[in-house]
């Protein structure tokens, strides 16, 4: 049954397709339905021939939700909504039984489980699906030194540093930057008698301002929290800013990462530092076996890393370079026209480098 309007169109095609790309929707439909009098057949062609704009929509999804609910709930990501969206097409292909009759394709049904995973996230509907990926409560963030860093959350120092630990707190309008831990001293801190001795001689239990050194190496002291859960392997994102764009050859140039600025480290969004070796390995190897730029780190590539340049002390000393920063520059060819238009209009604004990282944990 041919639609003659987009208003014609099923209601759940309605609330899933962006209005521009309804128009699509319904002459790929025609068309196909028309050659093969098949209405599935004709679905499906539908879909997919708009499955490109999900991302998008994904994209606007989450943004609107940061804006409502981000502060009071936490903040998601398009690529979290992706991650739903994508088992929802698995468990309709998996699962076929379980889909309800009026579904008519498997992008149907993952908006479905967004929508639904976006009013369990808001307190709409009990927790049914997706438990591990709900947001969390947007850890507090402050402004120092022109940067944005994250509150109360210890992390690393770079090798060489004076100590072993640094953290970002509030004294009272300001923020402050407290460094703790001897980076020479090895000390038995997963020896309990060690941790008890330790605690009593530095009279932890009265250690409550969190501006203070002592304060937070008792906190590394607390018994059942190790200094390896909250240094473990973990899933990380490099992210920087897109500066420059070319109209003419769909090229998008900026840094990747920022590693140093005007010589001090700069903190990551997983609360960590990236030493300069460290970095120019990772952006070799990115190199010589990427190079693919996707969406969000997932789907099919949308463009391709062209030039990349790591930025090093070292690197732009010998090349004759001045930079106040140190990190990664690259510029990525874009291929998609969906993803292009994000840029253009404003939506996409950075780049993120997804990988694998191991924090390094040297015992106290």
């Amino acid at each position: 049954m041919p639609f003659k309007r987009n208003s014609d169109l099923p209601k759940a095609v309605r609330q899933t397709v962006p209005e521009n790309k309804q128009t699509k929707f319904r002459s790929v439909f025609n068309d196909v339905y028309y050659r093969t009098e098949n209405e599935q057949r004709a679905y499906q062609a539908a879909w997919s021939a708009v499955e490109k704009v999900q991302m998008s929509t994904l994209a606007e999804k989450a943004k609107n939700w940061n804006e409502r609910h981000g502060a009071s709930k936490g903040r998601v990501s398009a690529k979290t909504l992706r991650e739903v969206y994508d088992r929802g097409v698995g468990a309709y292909k998996g699962n076929p039984t379980s889909v309800r009759p009026n579904v008519m394709s498997k992008e149907q049904w993952a908006m479905a489980r967004v929508n639904s995973f976006l009013k369990i996230a808001a307190g709409q509907k009990a927790a049914s699906h997706d438990k591990d990926l709900l947001p969390k409560k947007s850890v507090e963030k402050a402004e120092y030194r022109g940067q944005t860093v994250q509150l109360d959350k210890p992390f690393r120092l770079p090798a060489g540093s004076a100590k072993k630990f640094g953290v970002y707190v509030k004294s009272g309008d300001k923020v402050k930057r407290v460094t703790f831990g001897s980076s020479t001293m090895e000390i038995r801190r997963d020896d309990p008698k060690a941790r008890a001795n330790f605690r009593a001689r530095h009279n932890c239990d009265s250690k409550t301002d969190k501006t203070t050194a002592g304060y937070w190496s008792c906190r590394m002291w607390e018994p059942g929290v190790s200094v390896s859960d909250m240094l473990e392997k973990h899933n990380t994102e490099i992210e920087g800013q897109i500066l420059k764009t070319d109209d003419e050859q769909r090229m998008v140039y900026g840094w990747a990462s920022v590693i140093t600025e005007k010589g001090e480290p700069v903190v990551d969004r997983q609360s960590d530092v990236i030493e300069a070796d460290t970095l120019v390995k990772a952006v070799n190897k990115f190199m010589e076996n990427v190079r693919v730029g996707k969406m969000m780190h997932t789907g099919e590539q949308v463009g391709q890393v062209v030039h990349s340049m790591p930025i090093t002390k070292e690197i732009g000393e010998s090349l004759g370079i001045t930079s106040d920063r140190e990190g990664w520059i690259v510029s990525l060819k874009v291929f998609d026209d969906e993803v292009w238009d994000l840029v253009k209009s404003g939506q996409l604004t950075a780049f993120s480098i997804g990988g694998k990282a191991k924090r390094k944990v040297i015992d106290d």
